[in-house]
């Protein structure tokens, strides 16, 4: 009972009570856009433009957008309104922030305390966030799973029910995903120090074959079905040009490849912005940008004193993985900011742990 009341009056307890309250917020917003727009990736999860009473459950056991069908069946056919899909993905999507808001903490500690404030905290308010885990859609369960795995592995605990369904999840939704976060991690795990060669041999090996499982399904869910590189190029152009008579398209087979990796992670900024929404995404990737910015300027200046943790270098490698395949496949700014959201908070984390550490290196280089 003590611990119980500890924790309710424990400093994080009460960010996280505030996060939670803020993340409502956007539930609400979710639910009432949705509605507006008639037609939407959570109308179709939700059954309103497929007629469920057609269709047995386990027609829909698979991976992929035909899981998501599976998984809000029931609860369709049990009468389950519109909302309350908002409420359960929304939680579930506060369940995976607050997985990432407990990493944070855990890599940051105190390292950036203001006259008592943890400064740290203010990037559990990014609104990119939490505007995308607060429908119903592949986004809410995709980010719990990712933020389980990167827990999972900054502490160590692989055996947890958290870490093996976050894994599962991220498998069975997005099958790509899967297959960039377990690159990185082989690549993270080979490149680390004091792991004898055997066992470095026992983890590509293993890693090799999920590589393979994984190609098949991206294949099969992307419609290339065998390995191609004219195939895979067609299909990548196709998907390109599919966004040519969006809102918020973008150009990007006409851009050199700095600028098509800049309009993915930076863009939309002001000189974009046509909307409020627009204008306020720009907020953030502003902030991104200058943290990016300064987070390699430290880890250029002093490379090989920075010390990357298991995690950062995972994170690290998960963000340039995805990049090299999403800049290849979408050309929508709305696209950018809904598809970044699964590895930028961690990046984020990750070039703020860079900059601390340049700093202390810089402080201790002035007074030597």
């Amino acid at each position: 009972m003590k611990n119980v009341s500890n924790l309710l009056f424990s400093k994080s307890f009460k960010i996280y009570a505030i996060v939670f309250a803020y993340h409502l917020i956007f539930i609400l917003f979710a639910y009432q856009f949705r509605v507006s727009r008639t037609v939407s990736d959570a109308h179709f999860y939700w059954g309103k433009t497929i007629n469920f009473s057609q269709h047995s459950w386990f027609e829909f056991a698979n991976y992929g957008a035909e899981f998501m069908l599976f998984l809000n069946y029931p609860l369709v056919q049990w009468g389950f309104p519109f909302w309350s899909g908002f409420l359960l993905y929304g939680i579930i999507g506060f369940l995976g922030i607050l997985k990432w808001m407990q990493w944070t903490d855990l890599v940051l500690k105190d390292r950036l305390i203001y006259k008592g404030f943890n400064v740290a905290h203010l990037l559990f308010f990014m609104p990119n966030l939490h505007v995308w885990t607060s429908s119903i859609g592949k986004e809410a369960l995709v980010f719990w799973g990712i933020a389980a795995v990167v827990l999972g592995l900054t502490t160590q605990r692989y055996k947890t029910f958290g870490f093996i369904v976050g894994c599962l999840l991220v498998l069975i939704i997005r099958p790509h995903v899967a297959l960039m976060l377990l690159a990185a991690i082989t690549l993270a795990y080979l490149f680390q120090k004091g792991i004898s060669l055997q066992k470095r041999m026992v983890i590509a090996g293993v890693s090799f074959a999920g590589v393979l499982v994984l190609l098949y399904l991206v294949f099969q869910t992307t419609q290339i079905h065998y390995w191609d590189w004219k195939r895979i190029n067609y299909f990548n152009e196709y998907s390109i040009l599919s966004f040519k008579h969006s809102g918020s398209y973008v150009p990007m087979l006409d851009y050199n490849y700095f600028y098509k990796w800049f309009s993915f992670h930076f863009r939309p900024l002001f000189y974009d912005a046509t909307t409020v929404l627009a204008f306020l995404a720009s907020i953030e990737n502003a902030f991104t940008l200058v943290v990016c910015i300064v987070g390699l300027f430290f880890a250029f200046r002093f490379y090989p004193k920075i010390n990357y943790s298991l995690a950062m270098k995972v994170v690290f490698l998960f963000t340039f993985t995805a990049s090299v395949l999403y800049v290849e496949r979408y050309a929508n700014l709305g696209i950018f900011m809904r598809t970044k959201m699964m590895f930028h908070p961690f990046m984020i984390v990750a070039l703020l742990l860079i900059i601390d550490q340049g700093l202390r290196l810089k402080q201790n280089k002035k007074y030597e």
